[in-house]
């Protein structure tokens, strides 16, 4: 080496020269090493074989996996499915019932035959009682809202007969505290 470069690289002359002397030394015992590990390849081969390990096999490529559990996934639901659905048949009940046959009605005498109500059983009818409801206007309320909340569906005829139970003109002039008459009429529900 230059003694300007070893100014620069601040080693000294007696550590270049034991760099020197290991370079020297590593390829004088290089080839010693080699044939030392070759010696023991030998040893361990020799050694496995004795054991009577077999080389590993090559592993399978990831797309031989996925098509097999693929594969296995698409059987087993198709069992499960038949499974589930013979138990539906099992557990169902068959309808056997026979079906009365129809008597036909003869049509020869021209005249109609008029059936009389059951006189027997005395029902109670009770007449229905149409009430109002009242709803105080709340903030944020509109009509369409309150038809939703009374009515369960938006229907332009409902509200319009709550405009004309409480006398509007205008739907959208709501306002709050304001009290509403909520028709109930079996003819609006």
């Amino acid at each position: 080496m230059k003694s300007t470069t070893l100014r620069r690289s601040n080693i000294t002359r007696e550590k270049v020269a034991m760099m020197e002397a290991l370079n020297r030394y590593n390829r004088e015992h290089q080839d010693e090493d080699f044939y030392r590990k070759q010696s023991k390849t030998r040893e361990l081969d020799a050694l496995w074989q004795s054991f009577g390990v077999r080389p590993q096999r090559k592993e399978k490529a990831p797309q031989v996996y996925f098509v097999t559990g693929l594969v296995v996934g698409v059987i087993i639901t198709l069992i499960i499915t038949t499974f589930v659905s013979l138990l539906i048949n099992v557990s169902t009940p068959k309808d056997d019932s026979v079906v009365a046959p129809v008597k036909k009605v003869s049509t020869g005498t021209g005249k109609f035959r008029f059936i009389p109500a059951d006189t027997s059983v005395d029902k109670k009818v009770t007449p229905v009682v149409v009430t109002n409801e009242e709803y105080v206007v709340k903030e944020g309320d509109t009509l369409e809202s309150i038809v939703i909340r009374f009515y369960g569906s938006f229907d332009m005829d409902k509200v319009s007969a709550i405009q004309d139970a409480n006398k509007m003109a205008n739907p959208n002039a709501l306002s709050i505290g304001q009290k509403l008459i909520i028709p109930m009429n079996k003819g609006i529900n």
